[in-house]
């Protein structure tokens, strides 16, 4: 077998190799190996580190000391102070947990544990701010809705539980504005007073100090407090199901909304997500504070520690324009504007979210308060996120809560308020994966690497030889092969062509004539 023909077999026979190896069986090989691993059946590592994240998330709280509490209550806009960071070490697990094989499911309450930190930059929780009283003011938002003729008996509860107050703010540590809880004073005889307090003793949200004494704080009935029990896809049968919320509290959608769509459950816990997604797809997560799904968009690509990952960020949308989000209006005629959600169906209590800082929501709120800016950077919600496994490696998960103010000439604090919108707080959930998380991903790229180079350079080296054969077969292809001749030197003037003449040169006869030819 010729050169040529050798070295094209050969270079053929390792082009197809190469083709079939790097193109078809190695990334099914990933794929499928990814599929396996991205599962919640018992016994896989991912299942640990779904029911208890091993590491805690970094929760920081900041405050919004209002700087001109008498001028606000004689109608001045609101003058704010941001205090902190507060932080804390927050240790999510999922307890109660149960298996159900035949539809692929796991159920669980969620939990949330906050320790505290003192990072750099970090304040201590004695640091004194003022804010207005979250019970005053959410109390009399609540009654406003709930039931407006009960006004006056609220005013006289106020006088009596405050010992006649002369505004709606309080000053307190905010250690015990978070989690230490403000003393709410229920020893009190008066009729209203005492209906009032009866009242907040059955709240879930009060601590209960005494017989008489009450503590309110903003994030203690969270922690360490299960959630309501959730029903979710174990992804063994689909993958792409890996985590996807199907019920929260034993029904397959929430009741608080006008319309399916706006109850129905989407998403997980954002705590995991379905590997191989499409950039298109987004990041869909149930958020029970909000009593709604949200949707982290596609924002680009980019890279977290060397490592190729998708930027995706979410907002609050815009109910007063996106028909898909009218349902999150407080009445079919009222809408708040663009960035806001009204949470009173959800929790009960008229409380605000937006983003921090009114980022992304209208100017109009912004220009209600002073002291806020807001900036991309430190105030969007953010997920930088790697594809093909479903890993958040960076995350930044921010929600500032706000209460309205407005003028309510039945309640005496309020007569002169001018209508805002006052924010309270804002948090920011965030994790940021070290070298111990990342260095998986970084060996599943640098393998990806490895065979995507060697699998190019064997591919262009084929390619080459089966170039090299084909110059070569056609090189020897267009060669003449031609038998030389040898000529007969004449002698004696002698005939040399022996088929002329009846004998040879040595005088035989030749047989091949007839006798007529040879006379």
């Amino acid at each position: 077998m010729k050169l040529p023909v050798k070295l094209g077999i050969g270079s053929s026979v390792l082009f197809v190799f190469i083709v079939l190896v790097g193109f078809v069986v190695f990334p099914k090989l990933i794929t499928s190996k990814i599929k396996g691993m991205i599962t919640l059946k018992p016994g896989s590592e991912i299942r640990e580190m779904f029911l208890k994240v091993p590491f805690g998330l970094e929760f920081r709280v900041y405050i919004f000391n209002v700087t001109n509490p008498m001028e606000v209550q004689r109608g001045q806009a609101p003058s704010l102070k941001e205090v902190g960071p507060f932080c804390y070490e927050e240790w999510k697990k999922k307890v109660s947990v149960q298996d159900v094989e035949g539809d692929d499911t796991i159920l669980y309450n969620a939990t949330d544990t906050f320790i505290q930190k003192m990072w750099p930059g970090c304040l201590s929780g004695n640091e004194e701010v003022t804010i207005p009283h979250p019970m005053i003011l959410g109390v009399v938002n609540t009654v406003a809705i709930q039931k407006p003729g009960a006004l006056t008996l609220v005013n006289k509860a106020i006088k009596s539980i405050y010992s006649n107050p002369t505004s709606i703010f309080v000053t307190a540590k905010a250690s015990d504005i978070l989690f230490n809880g403000i003393i709410i004073n229920c020893d009190v005889k008066d009729f209203a007073g005492k209906a009032i307090c009866s009242q907040l003793k059955e709240a879930p949200s009060l601590t209960h100090i005494s017989e008489n004494e009450l503590g309110f704080s903003l994030l203690a009935p969270k922690n360490a407090t299960p959630g309501k029990r959730i029903k979710a896809y174990r992804g063994v049968n689909n993958f792409k199901d890996v985590g996807r919320i199907i019920e929260y509290d034993g029904a397959d959608k929430i009741d608080v909304w006008p319309t399916e769509e706006c109850n129905a459950i989407k998403g997980t816990d954002g705590t995991i997500f379905p590997p191989l997604l499409e950039e298109d797809e987004g990041l869909a997560s149930f958020a029970p504070d909000l009593c709604r799904s949200l949707v982290a968009e596609f924002q680009q690509k980019t890279k977290y520690d060397g490592i190729p990952v998708r930027k995706y960020s979410a907002t609050l949308g815009d109910m007063s324009t996106n028909e898909n989000e009218k349902c999150y209006c407080p009445t079919p005629e009222t809408c708040l504007k663009k960035g806001i959600m009204d949470l009173y169906k959800c929790i009960g209590v008229p409380i605000y979210a937006t983003l921090p800082h009114f980022y992304e929501a209208d100017e109009g709120y912004l220009k209600g308060v002073k002291g806020l800016k807001p900036e991309k950077s430190k105030h969007e919600i953010v997920i930088l996120f790697e594809g093909m496994t479903g890993s958040p490696v960076f995350a930044k998960k921010r929600l500032q809560f706000n209460m309205p103010l407005k003028a309510n000439p039945k309640i005496e604090l309020f007569n002169n308020f001018t209508e805002t919108i006052l924010p309270i707080f804002w948090i920011e959930e965030g994790v940021e994966l070290n070298n111990t998380f990342t260095k998986p991903l970084k060996d599943l790229f640098r393998m990806k690497k490895i065979v995507k180079v060697s699998t190019w350079v064997i591919l262009l080296g084929s390619l080459l030889g089966l170039s090299a054969a084909g110059y070569l077969f056609f090189k020897e292809s267009g060669k003449a092969d031609i038998t030389p001749v040898h000529k007969v030197r004449p002698s004696d003037g002698r005939k040399t062509i022996s088929s002329v003449s009846g004998n040879d040169l040595e005088g035989h006869e030749n047989h091949a004539m007839s006798k007529t030819e040879m006379i």
